[in-house]
């Protein structure tokens, strides 16, 4: 059947099977080849920067230790406020603020938890107080509160005359109404 043709179709049917048995051979090695090494080089990328990372914090690893240590320190140096939870730790600053406060015989009348704060890596737990107290009272006292382990940090706070009738009232003279916002650390969050 090829014989009725002539040489020239002849020619260009070999080439063209010719072709296409080289298409096939392509078709079914070479792409899937070369798809599975594109697939392979962008697997062993991305396991490079995975083992950068592991390498890196490989390279920390002593520093864990010493970091640690450092964190235990400052737990157990009294610098933060006491209590497992952040409810018992606020109840202890609101402790320590009674305490402090009647050591210079001032009496609270309203104490009130205030939110956490996040301030540079640190977390504050706050209280509200207020009081009534002379100017001398309030100077020792907010010594103390300042002077005090754990360390505590005076945030706010508010005076005015307990009235405005008090130069009159020989009693009320030089007694003034406070309100003070006290944050205590605690050691923050891992993770």
């Amino acid at each position: 059947m090829m014989r009725e043709f002539s040489a020239p179709v002849r020619k260009v049917a070999a080439l063209a099977l010719l072709l296409l048995a080289v298409a096939l051979i392509v078709l079914t090695t070479f792409v899937p080849f070369s798809t599975r090494a594109a697939q392979l080089r962008e697997q062993i990328d991305a396991e490079r920067i995975l083992l950068g990372r592991f390498g890196a914090i490989a390279a920390q690893q002593g520093q864990v230790a010493d970091y640690d240590r450092i964190g235990r320190t400052a737990v157990e140096s009294g610098a933060y406020l006491k209590g497992e939870t952040e409810a018992l730790k606020a109840a202890g600053l609101q402790t320590v603020l009674s305490e402090l406060a009647a050591a210079n015989k001032v009496r609270l009348y309203s104490t009130r938890a205030l939110g956490p704060r996040e301030r540079d890596e640190v977390r504050l737990i706050g209280v509200r107080v207020q009081f009534k107290a002379e100017i001398e009272q309030l100077r020792a006292l907010l010594h103390r509160i300042e002077a005090n382990r754990p360390f505590l940090f005076v945030e706010a706070l508010q005076v005015q005359p307990v009235s405005a009738f008090s130069q009159r009232d020989p009693e009320l003279a030089g007694v003034l109404d406070v309100r003070l916002d006290v944050f205590g650390a605690i050691p923050g969050r891992k993770g």
